[in-house]
C-alpha cells in the first residue's frame, strides 16, 4: 500500500503532519467541549506533557534513523511476510496488522510485569486525561520499546514505509482516545467497533487496577475483544483518573516523574 501510493519522504511529512495537525486540532475541541468540565491549568499540564515528549523525541530521532538502516538491510537476508507472495496492497496491510498485535501485546505486557510497569505508571500517573497525555512516557520506555520491536519488525519483513504508514493511521487514534473530549455516546460506541474510544480509554486510566488492566489496543479495538480485555462503562461520572499516591502534585513534576521508576 505504501510502496504503491507515498514514497518514503511523502510519508514522513504525512505522519508528522496528521500528529501535529490532530494533536490542535483536538487540544482546541477540548477546550469549547470538554468531557470533563473541571479541568484547570490546562496549559501547564501542557507543558509538562510535552516536556517529556520532547525528551522521548530526542531518543526517537536517533533510533528512527537506525530502524531505517537495520530494516533496509534485513531485506535481502529475509523476506517475512514477503515470502507469502502477497501483493504490495495486501503485504502491507497484514504488516500493519501484526505492528498493532505486538503494539497490543506490549502495552499489556507494560502493565502486567512489575519492571516495566515502573516506566509505563509514568503516563498512567496523570490525573488529568486530554491529547497531550498521548505523548507522555517516560524515556526509558520508550528505549525498551524501541529495543524490542526492531527484531520483531525485522522478522515480519516490515519496511521504513510500513512503519510510517502505521504511525499515519495510528497516532491520531491514539490521541483521539487519550483527548477529553466529549462527544455523543452513540458516536462512541460506533467508534469502538473499529478503534479503542475516549469512553474505553478513560476507563483504561482509572485507578481502579480491575478497570485500567483493561482496553490496552492502540489503533485497533479487535485485540482487547479477542483477548478478552475489553471493558466498557457507560457512566464515568464517578471515574477517579490517576494512580493513588502517584498523583500528588509534589509527584506531576518533571525531575520527579523521570525518577519515579527507580524509587518503586
Amino acid at each position: 500500500m505504501a510502496d504503491i501510493y507515498f514514497s518514503i519522504p511523502e510519508l514522513r511529512i504525512l505522519s508528522f503532519g496528521a500528529t501535529i495537525t490532530g494533536g490542535v486540532l483536538l487540544w482546541i475541541l477540548e477546550g469549547l467541549y470538554p468531557f470533563c468540565s473541571q479541568v484547570k491549568q490546562r496549559t501547564l499540564h501542557a507543558k509538562l506533557n510535552l516536556s517529556l515528549a520532547a525528551l522521548n523525541l530526542l531518543i526517537l530521532l536517533p533510533s528512527a534513523i537506525l530502524m531505517a538502516f537495520m530494516l533496509e538491510w534485513s531485506k535481502n537476508a529475509w523476506q517475512g511476510v514477503g515470502m507469502l507472495n502477497l501483493s504490495p496492497a495486501f503485504k502491507a496491510i497484514v504488516i500493519i496488522l501484526f505492528i498493532d498485535l505486538w503494539m497490543y501485546i506490549w502495552h499489556r505486557l507494560n502493565h502486567e510485569l512489575p519492571f516495566l510497569w515502573r516506566f509505563h505508571s509514568v503516563h498512567h500517573s496523570d490525573v488529568t486525561l486530554d491529547v497531550t497525555s498521548s505523548w507522555r512516557f517516560h524515556f526509558l520506555e520508550i528505549v525498551f520499546s524501541e529495543l524490542l520491536r526492531l527484531p520483531l519488525f525485522m522478522l515480519m519483513g516490515a519496511g521504513i514505509e510500513h512503519l510510517l504508514l502505521y504511525s499515519l493511521l495510528m497516532t491520531p487514534v491514539i490521541e483521539f482516545h487519550h483527548s477529553n473530549i466529549s462527544i455523543p455516546p452513540t458516536l462512541d460506541r460506533l467508534a469502538r467497533l473499529i478503534i479503542p474510544s475516549p469512553m474505553m480509554h478513560r476507563l483504561h486510566h482509572s485507578r481502579q487496577r480491575q478497570e485500567h488492566n483493561t482496553n490496552y489496543g492502540s489503533m485497533l479495538s479487535l485485540w482487547d475483544r479477542f483477548f478478552g480485555s475489553f471493558l466498557i462503562r457507560e457512566n464515568l461520572d464517578k471515574l477517579r483518573l490517576g494512580l493513588d499516591h502517584e498523583s500528588d502534585p509534589e509527584k506531576q513534576q518533571l525531575l520527579a516523574l523521570l525518577q519515579r521508576p527507580f524509587h518503586p
